[in-house]
């Protein structure tokens, strides 16, 4: 099908085909409906707001089924080099800036199609990019296996599944990804609060043989023990107060797909014994009942505390811990990719202002030096918080020191006084050498500069650059 160089929307949200200027949307969905090409459209984050019924025959996803879901749903290399959820659109198609490409697409019922793919992108009144038109035509069943959605090696650029990197440790982090996305392994991502465990889930789920299927996130540390057994197992009619109905749980939810277990450590000892069970016979039985459901589903499970000690101390089972521990991945903290910063902030800053939350158009150096040197205890997270503050306060204007959280202006505290008020590290506390080095670079090594900002003496930074062999000369 011919597709126009540029389209335009009025609006970057639309629950089915956006208006066009061609007529009423009725009749353009009318004509959309009658072309012997599937046709879809997405807003930035890869959601799919409209699907013609061409492509309901050749994916077997309905409308229903397909609008609001991302367009990884067709997992073939169809959506290869896409960082979809990430804004704005990365369709490999578009930035090539070529009208077709051959490619494959996975349907509903797991066949592999050879098809013809173009894709062009949806501009706003005001020439901004607010999503995605794409076309397929089909060109016969493929005779191979799918490929990875996600690379299996990074590109140089460090951008992988919607996650930015290109310090040694993401990059690290992005090929263990891509090797374990390919495996039905049970995987536990462990990291600090904040570091991306979720998304690290995701890019596993979107580079496997399941990404087809659901990917369903329970948070396990908002629920009681009955609540969450509920939500896991589902329940019949009546199994307790305020049951009225049947109802489905996460685990039948996810089937065919997989299931993100998020901070599995606040599981219940009850509720821990149920998942072992369903873990080892690929079966549960719904509150109230007990008929046993089989499920195929991929697990995969995340926590910031350290189970091995809670297994130690008998508080996490240790037959589910060996279970759940098939293949543990690290997620590096912030303060540990530091380097990363600086991209991950212009990231976040183009999406509130794709977005419209935000006027600003970046960072000021200072601010950056600012945001490098500071320890980030709530990692990505705390930076997306921090980032959003200043980009209010600064307005349509380039974000200065003076805009960020008072927190981050000055030397981040390392300790608490008494009464719980912020203090300076002393001579006696430890200083950790990663936050120092950050600190050090920002400051071109100016060691009365970098004693200022972390809120010791001279003699105190001397002593640890000694210790870690950076004295008396150091780097600079």
């Amino acid at each position: 099908m011919p597709l126009p160089p540029r389209l335009t929307l009025p609006s970057p949200v639309a629950p089915r085909l956006p208006y066009l200027g061609l007529g009423t949307e009725e009749a353009l969905r009318s004509l959309s409906d009658a072309l012997p090409d599937a046709v879809f459209t997405t807003d930035l984050g890869g959601r799919i707001t409209s699907w013609n019924r061409t492509a309901e025959r050749i994916t077997g996803w309905t409308g229903a089924e397909a609008l609001g879901r991302e367009c990884s749903i067709l997992a073939g290399d169809a959506v290869r080099g896409c960082t979809c959820g990430a804004g704005p659109i990365r369709c490999g198609l578009i930035e090539q800036g070529r009208t077709s490409k051959t490619c494959t697409l996975r349907t509903k019922d797991g066949r592999l199609l050879l098809i013809v793919k173009n894709a062009v992108p949806l501009t706003g009144a005001d020439g901004e990019v607010v999503g995605a038109l794409e076309s397929f035509t089909e060109v016969g069943e493929a005779g191979f296996e799918p490929r990875l959605t996600c690379p299996p090696a990074p590109e140089p650029a460090g951008d992988f599944c919607g996650m930015i990197g290109s310090s040694p440790p993401m990059q690290e982090l992005f090929a263990t990804v891509g090797r374990v996305a390919q495996s039905n392994a049970t995987v536990m991502l462990l990291g600090e609060s904040g570091t991306g465990k979720e998304c690290v889930a995701a890019a596993i789920h979107q580079g496997s043989r399941r990404a087809a299927g659901p990917f369903v996130r329970v948070s396990c540390s908002s629920l009681n023990e009955n609540l969450l057994e509920s939500e896991l197992f589902g329940h019949v009619r009546g199994a307790f107060t305020g049951a009225v109905r049947d109802r489905r749980g996460r685990f039948q939810e996810a089937h065919g797909g997989t299931l993100l277990l998020d901070e599995i450590g606040d599981v219940s000892p009850a509720v821990q014994v149920k998942l072992l069970r369903v873990i080892e016979q690929r079966e549960l039985e719904r509150v109230g009942e007990s008929v046993p459901i089989r499920v195929d589903v991929r697990l995969l499970c995340a926590t910031h505390r350290d189970l091995k000690a809670l297994v130690q101390e008998g508080k996490f089972r240790a037959d589910l811990y060996f279970r759940l521990a098939v293949f543990p991945i690290r997620i590096p903290p912030l303060r540990e990719r530091i380097g990363d910063l600086p991209r991950i902030a212009e990231a976040h800053l183009r999406r509130l202002m794709l977005e419209g939350a935000v006027l600003s158009p970046g960072l000021t150096p200072a601010a950056i030096d600012a945001l490098r040197a500071y320890a980030w205890p709530g990692n990505v997270r705390e930076l997306q918080n921090a980032l959003e503050f200043a980009a209010l306060r600064a307005g349509d204007q380039f974000i200065e020191v003076a805009h960020l959280p008072e927190d981050l202006r000055g030397p981040a505290p390392t300790a608490q006084g008494e009464g719980g008020e912020a203090r300076p590290a002393s001579a006696d506390e430890p200083l950790d050498r990663v936050r120092v080095e950050a600190v050090l670079d920002a400051c071109g090594w100016n060691r009365s500069e970098a004693a200022r900002r972390l809120g010791v003496s001279r003699v105190t930074l001397w002593k640890r650059l000694k210790a870690w062999g950076l004295a008396p000369t150091g780097r600079g």
